[in-house]
């Protein structure tokens, strides 16, 4: 690429900072994409029954596009860390749109893919995070935005996320904390586990936590947290 080109791609993807560009840019090329969209053949038990539907119906709006634009909560913390990092490798589960790619490709995480049960994306591989063909220690940081709660086995989900980080790179959890499930402890589809606060990811991950959201408030609140992984990071 020629500086020139470099140059226009910058400024094209400071645009893509902007929430309300970057999510019709996004829902527009889902638009002239989705008679691509592939669907995952086989899953493991971990994945919650209703995930798939569920993730996949919330693309007949335009709402799905940004989500709220939570992800902002995990990724400009992840930018951060990573920014010292000559061209980090990144990994988002669950985007269900480019958005999140974007985002992060925005703050300067060019080198990003997408993990989900469904894609229609050539920046989007398919597959189950409780068993990717990652190999071990391939990404900077791994995001999980707002996945775990759709995993009926969140300790293996964990573990594959740690093999497939490198040694000192970092794991970022969003997840929605319901005070409905604190006052009856009934789980609604699709939630199949009860982690419900950064705190319970935190309480399974047992890595050092460097950034954390978890207001604890009376309502359903989008909570965020970000580890590090050690030096020694083992597959």
């Amino acid at each position: 690429m020629t500086p020139a080109a470099r140059r226009l791609s910058g400024i094209a993807y400071e645009f893509l900072k902007v929430d309300v560009l970057r999510n019709y840019y996004c829902w527009t090329r889902y638009q002239l994409r989705k008679r691509k969209t592939r669907t995952l053949a086989t899953m493991t038990d971990g994945v919650g029954k209703h995930t798939l539907e569920h993730n996949m119906g919330a693309l007949a709006g335009r709402a799905a596009f940004g989500m709220g634009n939570r992800m902002a909560i995990l990724l400009y913390p992840i930018a951060v860390a990573v920014r010292d990092i000559e061209n980090p490798r990144v990994l988002i589960v669950g985007p269900r749109t480019e958005d999140d790619l974007f985002l992060a490709k925005s703050l300067g995480m060019r080198n990003v893919r997408g993990l989900d049960l469904f894609s229609y994306s050539e920046m989007i591989d398919i597959g189950d995070m409780h068993q990717t063909s990652y190999a071990s220690h391939s990404f900077d940081a791994v995001v999980l935005g707002w996945v775990i709660s759709y995993s009926t086995e969140p300790a293996r989900l964990i573990e594959e996320c740690k093999r497939i980080v490198k040694p000192g790179g970092y794991l970022a959890f969003g997840i929605e904390s319901n005070p409905e499930f604190r006052r009856t402890g009934v789980l609604l589809p699709p939630r199949v586990n009860p982690l419900n606060s950064s705190a319970d990811i935190a309480d399974l991950v047992k890595l050092p936590v460097v950034f954390l959201h978890d207001p604890h408030l009376d309502r359903p609140t989008d909570n965020g947290v970000v580890f590090r992984c050690s030096e020694s990071n083992s597959p």
